[in-house]
């Protein structure tokens, strides 16, 4: 904490996360996901903790047993089969695409990218399943970060935090989310960005929580953006120097 001349330009804010979040959350993604898109560290980092964390996928065990403590075999096979019905890409997400264990690597990637997921939960049978249960990822560019308190009324006297609605202890009550992502190509006319209050009870919402209070997460290279954009940038000029140093060509010619 002292001060002097080596620490003269250290003058860091005393805020609150959300604060900070707020004015450099969206900045902060949009690099993180250039990052994986183009620069190799990043993208190797990312496949790395999602290999980790999710694998080939968390499934089901069933373990329900008898009175005497005994498996119930025939019980524990049939939850399984369902189980493993459901995981089918046509019946547990409601675009139809992802199977589970892609969803769960998809929801890991979007943690580590943006900071956040959220996973609406649907209450529809969209497959042959026959379970009325389905999910749906969305994206943490579909929140919409410009509601606040000041710009729209919450109710019961509810706080609006980033496109979040939080009671007084900061529990998510609903989240404001947008129909379509907000860069999203318009295919056909008259398309608008209405917001849909969507209850928290429907959401899961991923994030890791550094700070408490903390309203949303923040990707997990932000404190090493720059430095992994700096490498780039030096391993580019690198290459281009010896790339012109290669195609440089002398000739000495006599009388």
């Amino acid at each position: 904490a002292k001060s002097s001349r080596l620490t003269s330009g250290w003058n860091p804010s005393n805020s609150s996360a959300d604060v900070e979040l707020v004015n450099s959350l969206t900045m902060l993604r949009s690099r993180s996901r250039q990052l994986v898109r183009d620069a190799g560290y990043a993208k190797r980092a990312r496949t790395i903790v999602v290999n980790n964390v999710i694998g080939t996928g968390i499934g089901l065990q069933a373990q329900v047993r008898g009175t005497r403590g005994e498996f119930r075999d025939p019980v524990n096979d049939e939850i399984e089969e369902r189980w493993c019905e459901w995981s089918e890409a046509e019946n547990c997400h409601i675009g139809g695409r992802l199977h589970f264990a892609d969803f769960e690597r998809q929801c890991m990637s979007q943690v580590f990218e943006a900071g956040e997921v959220l996973i609406r939960k649907h209450a529809r049978d969209v497959g042959r399943s026959g379970i009325p249960f389905t999910l749906e990822l969305i994206e943490a560019e579909r929140i919409a970060d410009q509601l606040q308190s000041s710009t729209l009324a919450a109710q019961n006297g509810n706080e609006i935090r980033m496109g979040v609605e939080v009671d007084r202890y900061h529990r998510p009550v609903a989240y404001w989310i947008r129909q379509r992502h907000p860069s999203e190509v318009r295919f056909t006319g008259g398309q608008t960005d209405w917001v849909e209050r969507v209850d928290a009870s429907e959401i899961i919402h991923l994030a890791q929580i550094d700070r408490w209070p903390q309203t949303r997460g923040e990707p997990w290279l932000h404190a090493t953006a720059r430095t992994l954009n700096d490498m780039s940038g030096y391993t580019e000029a690198e290459i281009t120097r010896a790339r012109v140093k290669a195609c440089s060509v002398g000739a000495i010619e006599t009388p």
